[in-house]
């Protein structure tokens, strides 16, 4: 009914939003959202919220309403709450360009090694656009690619520019004798002549 008298409602569903219960605010949110030309409104407010579950609701929301997350991503994400930048990472699948990439690199040089969640959100993320995303996280990372983080990202990366990097980890004495099957594992999910090459160098 609410969702109905659109504008009408506002002020009713204002108050919801403005309580304190999280659920019946994201409730609130997802109606207000919908009134005509209120959209950009309230997932702006829902970004900002103290709320990660709110923070969240309102990423997925500019998602279902067709709003632009390149500008919620950047402002969230130096968000303290990993589910907050999991949900960022997922927001960017599907966007070729060249400031989302530039975004992913960012969530991915956050990424410790810890958390296999993080890991999937950006693997996700980065479908249809790896090269660009690969690209744009070297960048970023540097000489400094080789921490447990970053070895997670190669594994996890379906960019042919990642060969060279599994190349690099397999033949480092450094890479323990267990995690090397892991590692091997990875070229499953790559096809094609870089594939090849790259397999050539590793047992030359």
């Amino acid at each position: 009914v609410l969702h109905d008298m659109g504008e009408k409602a506002e002020a009713a569903l204002g108050e919801l939003w403005n309580a304190g219960d999280v659920r019946l605010r994201a409730r609130a949110l997802h109606l207000l959202a919908r009134i005509p030309d209120r959209a950009q409104k309230y997932v702006d407010a829902a970004i900002g919220d103290g709320d990660a579950d709110l923070r969240i609701t309102g990423l997925r929301l500019a998602l279902e309403l067709g709003l632009d997350p390149v500008p919620l991503v950047t402002r969230l994400l130096a968000d303290p709450s990993a589910q907050v930048r999991r949900q960022c990472a997922l927001s960017l699948r599907g966007i070729d360009s060249e400031p989302a990439a530039k975004l992913w690199a960012k969530l991915a040089a956050k990424h410790t090694g810890e958390d296999r969640w993080y890991l999937e959100a950006l693997g996700i993320g980065a479908q249809g656009h790896e090269d660009a995303c690969f690209s744009a996280w070297r960048a970023e990372v540097g000489d400094g690619w080789n921490t447990a983080g970053g070895r997670d990202i190669v594994w996890r990366s379906r960019s042919d520019q990642a060969l060279d990097l599994l190349v690099a980890i397999l033949k480092d004495e450094k890479t323990p004798e267990a995690e090397q099957a892991r590692y091997l594992r990875a070229f499953d999910f790559h096809s094609g002549p870089a594939k090849t090459a790259a397999l050539k160098r590793l047992f030359d």
